[in-house]
């Protein structure tokens, strides 16, 4: 596979994903100049760290008033649509975000994923296979993570045992990834799964945000639950799925992900 990646325009990106202003600070770069559509991005990012899902929005829908042609406006509308499970609004915004921005892998990404949580399964492995193509290769991990899950969901254990090929052993990657790589390692036999779960590790090892290793586990556990169905054991994938809902994180893609399985299994009503 030829890769088309931009490392500039990625570190670009690491940072959009990351930014963690305050209120305070962004709004303050909105009353300098309101209509500089970052300005506005960094706004309604720090309303949705707030929780604030609907005035987030219309800050994003604000700034792309200022400038239809600044892409992450839509990007960062499209994720907040998701926490809300309105994924086909989700999926207008990425698709115009890609319209704009063709190359950039992050928009794939999320697009696959809206289109996961969508139940276009097929579709989804589709869109993350473009982010193969448009990402650096130590940016793999969570792609080839998602790609064995949504294969192994639609029960193509073989497709989801050759999908770990897309990534090398000794592959390094960022440190926000850190939970993806565990889980790619756990599948191809690295970490066995008595080792895979380790909070002192994680504590140690993920983003030193707050409830980063939340998220991470929800990620992990929904890892953990394909693969002990991928390997014929519904007994311990079970109880993957049952150790998910003790450490919810609304919005985290494995956790919702495990909510219908939860509600399945008797889980959770």
């Amino acid at each position: 596979m030829k890769y088309v990646f931009n490392e500039e325009r990625n570190e670009k990106m690491r940072h959009i994903l990351m930014m963690q202003p305050t209120e305070e600070e962004a709004l303050r770069l909105v009353e300098k100049d309101e209509t500089d559509a970052e300005a506005w991005y960094a706004y309604a990012t720090a309303l949705g760290l707030n929780n604030k899902i609907p005035e987030s929005i219309e800050a994003y829908s604000h700034g792309i008033a200022c400038n239809p042609f600044y892409a992450p406006n839509y990007f960062g509308r499209s994720r907040k649509h998701n926490t809300q499970g309105n994924y086909w609004a989700a999926m207008a915004d990425l698709t115009m975000s890609l319209r704009l921005d063709e190359s950039n892998w992050i928009y794939w990404y999320y697009r696959a994923t809206t289109q996961n949580l969508a139940g276009h399964l097929e579709e989804s492995i589709d869109d993350f296979r473009m982010c193969l193509k448009y990402s650096a290769p130590h940016e793999h991990y969570p792609l080839v993570d998602w790609i064995y899950n949504t294969y192994a969901e639609l029960g193509q254990y073989d497709e989801a045992e050759k999908a770990l090929d897309l990534v090398p052993d000794d592959l390094e990657a960022p440190q926000m990834d850190w939970g993806y790589v565990r889980s790619v390692q756990l599948c191809k036999g690295i970490v066995s799964p008595e080792e895979y779960i380790d909070i002192p590790l994680m504590e140690k090892s993920v983003l030193p945000v707050k409830n980063r290793v939340q998220l991470e586990l929800n990620g992990m556990y929904f890892t953990l639950y394909n693969y002990w169905m991928v390997h014929g054991d519904p007994d311990k994938a079970a109880d993957a799925i049952r150790e998910l809902q003790k450490i919810p994180y609304p919005g985290a893609f494995g956790y919702t992900k495990s909510i219908p399985i939860a509600k399945k299994l008797g889980i959770i009503k």
